[in-house]
């Protein structure tokens, strides 16, 4: 230690002081006690309430299972606790500097494309550069605006995981492989499998342009054991992450997502037929599919109006225009801004995806200017990442990649693998820059490039005007619009067409301003570059000027997704969301576990999780919901007039209705609601689950409990009638449930919980029993007579088997982390004793 550096680190303290100081400014009112307001958040809050309120109750630990949501279903992708108390996921608040959200996560994506731009020794400065572009560029603001925490927090070890890798491939083996173990369980822990699996994609197709550098250098050794090393290390760092996998996994066989058979009411025998291992490719591919043309948002923002909405003010024509037929300034200034400007080919859309003006330049001059190979796998990743990012745009090659490209029919929207553009576009930036500023001798040369670099982004230019020219500026929603323009306007269509008129006007003004911002954005950029080959500015000073334009490009930008208007009072957020209402109070005093179905509901009861926050839903909203479910929502839930035969058997005693008169909320109790449990008079078996779904519309059951054939071995004897047998719920404590009986004669039980046979163990004096599938969503157990207890437990498998692997491999990664620091003190060492 004693011939270190102090002065060495302080480039890296500036970058650490730069990027806390333009992440406090960007997110201020998260220092002031606010929080942002944003509605994935505000639904994952309604999902995760019953798994919190258990939380508090239970030293800390979580459940498994989560009583409020569709009547019930496993938490793992609500919230997933963990027993493993070495796990490397613990550095995670260390690399956010334990700065509040929204702060900390900016910082993270900063930190971690800076730890990137060392590994391929690039100037701090640059580094700092690449770092904001990276982390402000608007996709980055735009998500946390909507409330996708987990992507952005993925979207943090995207570079650093890239970076940790590539100190592998330089021959770094201990630290590479220590931090590609380490950076692999934080990205895994951020439980956002489709940035992972991107990831996955990029470190593929650069592992093999490495290959091909290391075959023709003949370097064959030091290519097997990188392999080797980068293989161990991600292993190991991802098995750290086993329980999140591994339930995932296991839930999402049980899922649409996860290749479980689709019902077909109308399949012969009844049988369900298997659609797809995945996700329907349109479903898929439905939401964000990125047109064609709308790839050009990367140079230029507004080219298709930027949002669905709030992209206008009340100096747009469509404000004046409203203003003009006599509305007040304020009233147009709010619907201007109402307005949906995006006019693409997606449903909708939260924002562009701008890298920015002046990155998308120096992308091309790293293209242009640098002779590394390493532009090739760069360009080439950025390219298959852009065509996979057209989804049903692109289908001859999408829908061939979707059926064949492994596990990728298990994600949707394809837009979010643009995060990986956004990352190399900056990078290929940063290292053109430290050629050019830092490291280039023939200026003649450099200037030569720098020529052919502004005709290429000239060109696109000119392809941009050529869109700015042609485009009509109307989208698949137009004709509503119009017909909404004419209603507001008393049924004058011709009214009602010239303020459509304005907002396609509106929206060629929003691209057209953006056009000229980013011409003038790229041309003090290279009139940055030409100062400095002119040696009329020192390079730092052009990299620090370049830092400035950049940020100023990208930070104003994102702020017209993410600003002081995305934040409320934490209180009145609660209050606005949360607050417990009249009608919630009324449910709450019953502790029965009777279940509400809320039909008031803006979002509709299955995209509902507010409801979920107070009671045990037979609605709620995930993403990822269980098949049979589903299943049941379609064919059942879902129907008019309702089935209250099925309504009944999920013990829904509280409906809640809107008032016609008012449309406030009202309440309506069911006295017919079954209970948790009772017992049947007979068991009807079918063949199938699409006849058990059907004979779902005409049955009592109260007194019939649908069993399918195949679950006749598990019913030891049928049941048989007995006035006095009686069976209560003691106790629902999520993962554990007792229930008391007694009965004369045996029984046959109907549980009003959801059937999983992926965990759920039934027992009676610690005998387990067979759990049947009842009702086709329902619990069914066949009792013997007597008086017993009888013990559900949620155990499953994937979390307990893989729990005990995640402890040894986080051990594994901590020793791999200590092996790494002894190997540079001991290497250090040796060099001041040669």
């Amino acid at each position: 230690m004693k011939n270190f550096q102090w002065k060495s680190l302080l480039p890296h303290v500036i970058a650490v002081a730069v990027f806390v100081i333009v992440a406090v400014i960007y997110c201020k009112p998260a220092l002031e006690g606010k929080v942002l307001a944003q509605t994935d958040v505000i639904h994952w809050k309604g999902m995760a309430q019953d798994m919190v309120n258990y939380q508090q109750t239970h030293d800390n630990k979580w459940p498994l299972w989560n009583n409020n949501l569709f009547s019930g279903m496993p938490g793992y992708q609500v919230a997933i606790g963990s027993d493993n108390a070495l796990s490397p996921a613990l550095f995670h608040q260390l690399f956010m500097l334990y700065l509040p959200k929204p702060i900390g996560y900016f910082f993270l994506l900063c930190i971690g494309f800076y730890f990137l731009s060392q590994v391929v020794r690039v100037n701090p400065w640059l580094g700092i550069l690449g770092g904001l572009a990276y982390a402000y560029a608007t996709y980055s603001p735009i998500i946390i605006s909507v409330g996708h925490d987990t992507k952005m927090q993925a979207m943090g070890y995207l570079p650093a995981l890239l970076g940790a890798l590539w100190l592998i491939y330089q021959r770094k083996y201990w630290w590479g492989g220590a931090l590609t173990a380490l950076f692999t369980a934080m990205m895994i822990a951020m439980n956002h499998p489709q940035v992972a699996y991107y990831f996955v994609l990029m470190a593929v197709v650069m592992s093999v342009a490495f290959a091909i550098h290391w075959i023709r250098q003949k370097e064959y050794k030091h290519m097997l054991l990188a392999f080797a090393i980068a293989a161990v290390a991600a292993a190991t760092g991802a098995t750290t992450g086993l329980v999140n996998i591994a339930t995932s996994a296991d839930y999402a066989k049980a899922t649409m997502r996860g290749g479980t058979a689709n019902l077909d009411t109308t399949a012969a025998n009844g049988a369900a037929v298997k659609k797809s291992d995945g996700l329907p490719i349109d479903y898929a591919f439905h939401y964000g599919s990125v047109g064609v043309a709308e790839t050009y948002t990367f140079l230029v923002p507004g080219i298709y109006g930027g949002s669905s909405s709030n992209e206008l003010t009340g100096s747009s024509h469509i404000a004046k225009a409203i203003m003009a037929k006599g509305a007040p300034e304020e009233q147009a200034a709010q619907i201007a801004a109402s307005m949906p400007t995006y006019w693409g080919s997606q449903p909708g859309n939260a924002g562009p995806v701008y890298f920015g003006a002046v990155i998308c330049f120096l992308f091309l001059l790293g293209m242009v200017y640098l002779k590394t190979w390493h532009r090739w796998w760069i360009l080439a990743t950025c390219i298959i990442a852009i065509l996979m990012s057209w989804g049903s745009n692109f289908m001859s090659l999408n829908s061939f990649l979707f059926n064949h490209l492994p596990l990728y029919n298990k994600f949707r929207a394809p837009s979010i693998i643009l995060v990986l553009p956004q990352l190399l576009f900056p990078l290929l930036g940063v290292m053109a820059l430290q050629k050019f500023l830092f490291e280039e001798t023939d200026k003649a040369a450099a200037l030569a490039k720098l020529k052919k670099t502004v005709y290429v982004t000239a060109g696109f230019i000119i392809v941009a005007v050529l869109l700015y020219l042609s485009f009509d500026y109307t989208g698949k929603m137009d004709e509503q619009i119009k017909a909404s323009f004419t209603q507001m306007l008393g049924g004058n269509q011709q009214e009602g067409n010239s303020l459509y008129s304005a907002l396609r006007e509106d929206r060629k003004s929003l691209f057209g301003a953006d056009l000229v911002r980013s011409i003038l954005l790229i041309a003090a950029s290279v009139a940055l570059l030409w100062l400095a080959l002119k040696q009329k500015l020192k390079a730092i000073y052009v990299a620090i000027a370049l830092l400035a334009l950049s940020s100023f490009d990208l930070l104003a930008v994102g702020r017209r997704y993410l600003n002081d208007n995305n934040y409320q009072e934490a209180e009145a957020m609660n209050d606005n969301y949360f607050k417990a209402t009249p009608i919630d109070a009324e449910i709450n005093k019953d502790t029965t576990h009777a279940r509400v179905f809320n039909l008031a509901s803006q979002e509709g009861p299955f995209n509902d999780a507010i409801t979920s926050y107070h009671h045990r839903s037979i609605g709620g909203y995930h993403p990822a919901k269980l098949s049979i479910y589903n299943d049941l929502i379609e064919y059942q839930l879902s129907r008019q007039p309702m089935n209250m035969q099925v309504l009944n058997m999920l013990n829904t005693r509280y409906f809640i209705f809107p008032n016609n008169q008012n449309g406030q909320p009202m309440l309506q109790i069911n006295p017919d609601a079954l209970g948790p449990v009772w017992f049947v008079k007979q068991v009807h078996f079918v063949n199938g689950p699409a006849n058990a779904m059907k004979a779902l519309n005409h049955f009592n059951a109260k007194d019939t409990a649908i069993v399918e054939e195949k679950y006749r071995k598990d019913i030891s004897a049928l049941p048989v009638a007995d006035s006095t047998a009686r069976i209560r719920l003691v106790k629902n404590d999520n993962d554990y449930i007792q229930y008391h009986y007694k009965a004369a004669t045996n029984q046959f039980a109907v549980f009003s919980e959801v059937f999983y046979d992926r965990g759920w163990k039934a027992t009676i004096d610690g005998k387990e029993l067979p759990i049947v599938a009842t009702n086709y969503v329902l619990r069914g157990l066949a009792l013997p007579a007597g008086e017993h207890d009888i013990i559900f437990e949620f155990r499953p498998s994937s979390y307990y088997t893989s729990m005990k692997a995640a402890i040894g491999a986080s051990v594994i990664v901590w020793l791999g982390l200590i092996g790494a620091v002894i190997a540079s003190f001991a290497g250090k060492r040796k060099e001041q004793n040669a």
